[in-house]
């Protein structure tokens, strides 16, 4: 499965950030209601988007290790694999976003090992390409946001290992770029996330390579930056119509946290089944705009869960 560079990110950080000790901020817990996601036989399941009727979508992984789509409606299961999508393992499909419209987004890898974005109307799959996308393995585009207004947005990666953002408006394509990215391979600028009010999120890598994380409207970005967090270990997963944000933080310890953002007052979220140890824990990818939560959670075994939060406070 494919998301944007945040996924890479946090697994490398994870490992990373094994055993750092630095200080930390205490934060407030969140409570409410946790289901657990797994598509039956997949070996990993992850929960990218939640829409305001609660119909989640995202991601998993069969035992070859091809990646597949999924919507979950009320715990109704649908597989979504776009028609183009490779079927080797590190190939296949993944739905990043719903809309309240049912209209589907996300990113399908080729059998040349290409991504392409997609949208989905009812069954009906049209590719996204950024015109300024790379064409060779490991290079393409991915839609990772959709709004109800039809805006799309997203990450492709050029001819030279470079991330830029794009918002899509009637096929017609903005680079995003944040001011401070790197523009060297695996450095640029990623988005994550687009709202009703055109605000989005996203990921811009430093000259350095590393990672922090933004949200806002294009030219007017704010940095986003959990207090509990270690360095340059923050990750936005989306921002609702209200301008409340969720994402990720990595501790001193190596383990995963999600957050919620109200205006600079931080949340942590932490699936109770997630497990405590370095490279394990919580990630909450996405909100919809009636507060329910959607992500990840990886179990004391190291396996990956979709997850749902509802009521939370």
């Amino acid at each position: 499965m494919r998301r944007f560079a945040v996924i890479v990110a946090l697994g490398a950080l994870l490992g990373m950030f094994a055993g750092v000790a630095t200080a930390t901020a205490a934060a407030a817990a969140a409570h409410g209601k946790y289901t657990t996601i797994d598509v039956p036989g997949a070996t990993a399941t992850i929960a990218f988007s939640v829409n305001d009727f609660g119909v989640v979508v995202g991601g998993y992984t069969d035992t070859q290790g091809v990646g597949h789509g999924f919507i979950d409606r009320r715990g109704v299961l649908t597989t979504v694999d776009d028609p183009q999508a490779g079927t080797a393992s590190g190939q296949g499909t993944t739905v990043n976003v719903i809309n309240e419209v049912g209209v589907l987004g996300g990113v399908y890898t080729d059998g040349n090992g290409v991504s392409h974005g997609f949208t989905d109307r009812r069954g009906a799959f049209t590719t996204v390409d950024d015109p300024h996308a790379g064409t060779a393995s490991g290079q393409g585009t991915s839609v990772n946001g959709l709004n109800n207004r039809g805006e799309l947005d997203g990450t492709y990666t050029d001819g030279n290992g470079v991330n830029h953002g794009f918002i899509d408006r009637r096929g017609v394509f903005t680079t995003v770029n944040h001011a401070h990215a790197g523009t060297a391979p695996g450095q640029g600028t990623t988005l994550g996330y687009i709202n009703g009010r055109g605000e989005v999120i996203g990921t811009y890598f430093n000259s350095s390579g590393q990672p922090v994380t933004f949200a806002g409207r294009p030219g007017q970005f704010s940095t986003v930056t959990d207090p509990a967090a270690a360095p340059f270990s923050t990750f936005t997963g989306a921002i609702n119509d209200a301008g409340v944000i969720v994402g990720a933080y990595i501790d001193a310890n190596g383990v995963s946290h999600g957050f919620i953002d109200r205006r600079g007052a931080f949340t942590t979220l932490n699936d109770p089944l997630a497990g405590t140890a370095p490279g394990q824990g919580t990630v909450a990818f996405a909100l919809n705009n009636r507060g329910i939560i959607v992500g990840l959670y990886a179990d004391s075994h190291g396996t990956t869960h979709g997850f749902e939060l509802n009521n939370a406070r």
